[in-house]
């Protein structure tokens, strides 16, 4: 009796676990089908909370609308350099990173442009960025940066993206080296309002504290001329105060030339 049993413990034992092994068998043979394909598109935004240009429902919109999408296609044919291509061909895109992980997901990483300013040209607004790369403003996001107006020696078609050549070029690097340094003194940054370009070139400021146009001249000597223009703040505007000048012209050497309201020219030799 007792041997029948221990058969019988050891029949069904047995039984169980053959179940148990085609159980698994089967599970990890469905898992292994779905890692062979691409299951789905993860993205991350590295930089959203500076810049908001391209949203991660954007990404996976470029993705999946393209001859390249990748969902439901094996891993192994993932085109992972041609999604970067296709993502970084977007202006706003400065670098991408597709990997496919053993899950089927694709895992996508996005670093936005930064722009340095804003330029608003009869063609539209456009925004540059550090590397000197412009593309159009988007209605979606305003990045809160310098805007340029005025004489802006920069021909650009509507929708423009891209470098500029030649004597364009030259200009935009000018300018960046001043939005640079403006990005790098909050105080300047915070009080420059609005910067425009006039007829003969001259940059000129208006800024944020009293109604003076303040004019900067050619992209030169940026530290000494806004050294300057501390100097106007702290030595000038707290004796003759706020309204007397209605511009302050920092362009030339060693003076500060300021105009009254009644257009009278005011020369102040000054030392940094």
């Amino acid at each position: 009796m007792i041997r029948k049993a221990v058969t019988y413990s050891l029949i069904a034992l047995t039984v169980l676990l053959f179940c148990g092994y085609f159980t698994a068998a089967s599970i990890l043979s469905r898992k292994g089908r779905s890692g062979e394909l691409c299951t789905g598109i993860a993205v991350t935004v590295l930089d959203s909370a500076t810049n908001r240009f391209v949203s991660q429902s954007d990404i996976r919109s470029i993705i999946t609308s393209s001859d390249i999408n990748p969902v439901g296609q094996p891993r192994s044919g993932v085109r992972l350099h041609d999604i970067e291509s296709l993502l970084e061909s977007r202006s706003a895109i400065l670098h991408s990173d597709a990997s496919i992980s053993m899950d089927g997901i694709l895992r996508v990483s996005i670093t936005q442009r930064r722009p340095l300013l804003r330029i608003q040209t009869e063609e539209g607004a456009f925004y540059i960025d550090d590397t000197g790369y412009i593309f159009p403003w988007v209605s979606t996001f305003t990045s809160y940066v310098p805007v340029v107006s005025g004489h802006i020696p920069v021909r650009l078609e509507e929708g423009y993206r891209g470098v500029p050549e030649g004597n364009d070029r030259r200009w935009v690097e000018q300018v960046i080296t001043l939005a640079s340094y403006l990005d790098q003194h909050p105080v300047w940054n915070a009080q420059i309002q609005q910067i425009d370009v006039a007829e003969n070139g001259d940059i000129i400021f208006y800024n944020a504290i009293g109604d003076q146009k303040i004019i900067f001249g050619a992209i030169d000597d940026i530290d000494y001329k806004f050294a300057k223009l501390k100097t106007f703040y702290r030595n000038i505007v707290p004796v003759y105060g706020w309204e007397r000048y209605s511009a302050v012209n920092l362009k030339f050497s060693d003076q500060i030339v300021c105009t009254l309201r009644d257009n009278e020219l005011v020369k102040k030799s000054v030392k940094i």
